[in-house]
């Protein structure tokens, strides 16, 4: 996705097949077409990258945030690894090996994460095994929606150790 009409089409373009697995955004072609300026917020692209995320979703698709041209700035680059985890993106397009590290750790779930996502599984489990369809974890309401999201987090987090254990 690296134009504005292309944005504006997004659902169009999410829904227009079963064989589209993943929309990428090129945003640095979009950058330019939006004529805004590259900051460290991203604003110019904050309306862009919501609305391909959420067509995205919408379709059951895969999202991957578009690349960082600078080299030079990491710090600007981690936080757009950080705002694109944040918004709901799967990952990150990258130019340079040296970008990986930070794309990594941003993207990969944090031990902390996966012992929360168990707890929230069993314990919405041993609700339901009582008759209740909603339970409280941490002082958060849970209910199955954030089930669903804890176990694709686990499913990330397994991917992950089995390429880091064959890349070995």
């Amino acid at each position: 996705i690296e134009s504005p009409l292309a944005v504006l089409h997004a659902e169009e373009i999410a829904s227009a097949s079963e064989r589209i697995a993943c929309m990428v955004m090129a945003t640095s072609d979009l950058l330019s077409q939006l004529h805004g300026r590259s900051t460290h917020e991203r604003l110019p692209l904050l309306t862009s990258l919501s609305m391909v995320q959420l067509a995205a979703r919408a379709y059951g698709r895969s999202v991957v945030d578009g690349i960082n041209t600078n080299l030079k700035d990491m710090q600007s680059f981690e936080y757009a690894c950080r705002l694109g985890r944040d918004l709901g993106f799967d990952g990150k397009t990258l130019v340079h090996p040296i970008q990986l590290d930070y794309c990594n750790d941003a993207f990969t779930p944090k031990r902390a994460e996966v012992e929360s996502a168990e707890e929230i599984i069993d314990a919405l489990e041993q609700a339901n095994a009582v008759g209740k369809g909603t339970v409280v974890v941490n002082g958060k309401l849970i209910e199955l929606h954030h089930v669903e999201a804890a176990k694709r987090l686990l499913v990330l987090s397994e991917m992950i150790k089995k390429l880091e254990e064959e890349s070995a």
